[in-house]
């Protein structure tokens, strides 16, 4: 499998004989202003993405095909962010001979603005992580940008559960424990 293969930061890599079938995002997003955009939704299937970590590697998506995935968008910013940030490392310590991996995607730092490798590794090790990437989003110039297709309110923490073929299992729901998905 394409996918799989170890990182520096040791995350729980998985493995499928074929890559998921996407079906890309059916939902729609939709802000206090009214504004619309195409979202993931429960039953999606996600497609493939790159994201660099705290390492500054190229983190798949798929490489964790196989495995239950726990995604969650945060910025520095956040308080209800870092609060979750502070839970991961245990869920990912709980769970992972259940086959989950947890990924945390920061959109941005302390003052908004798109995060540095410097304030991922900082995130990384605020948070005591042991094997869950910290990813830097490319920088959303609209709105079908990647961050916004798992994106469904513009609230955050915002956290998507995948299941081992790809598909979105809870979608932004506010549930912050996958125990339930395992």
């Amino acid at each position: 499998y394409a996918y799989s293969h170890p990182y520096t930061g040791g995350y729980n890599v998985g493995f499928c004989d074929t890559p998921p079938e996407p079906t890309g995002p059916t939902g729609l997003g939709e802000n206090d202003r009214g504004v619309t955009w195409t979202a993931y939704q429960e039953g999606d299937v996600v497609e493939n993405w790159t994201m660099t970590d705290q390492y500054g590697e190229d983190v798949d998506l798929y490489s964790f095909c196989g495995k239950t995935v726990m995604v969650s968008l945060s910025a520095g910013w956040c308080g209800p962010c870092r609060s979750l940030a502070e839970d991961m490392q245990a869920m990912q310590n709980t769970y992972r001979d259940q086959d989950l991996q947890i990924i945390e995607i920061i959109t941005g730092d302390n003052q908004n603005e798109l995060p540095s490798i410097d304030f991922l590794m900082g995130w990384h090790e605020d948070y005591s992580f042991e094997d869950i990437p910290v990813l830097l989003p490319p920088r959303a110039t609209s709105w079908d940008a990647i961050t916004m297709q798992w994106e469904l309110d513009q609230s955050i923490p915002t956290v998507f559960i995948i299941g081992p073929d790809g598909t979105v299992l809870s979608a932004d729901q506010g549930v912050h424990d996958p125990s339930s998905y395992l």
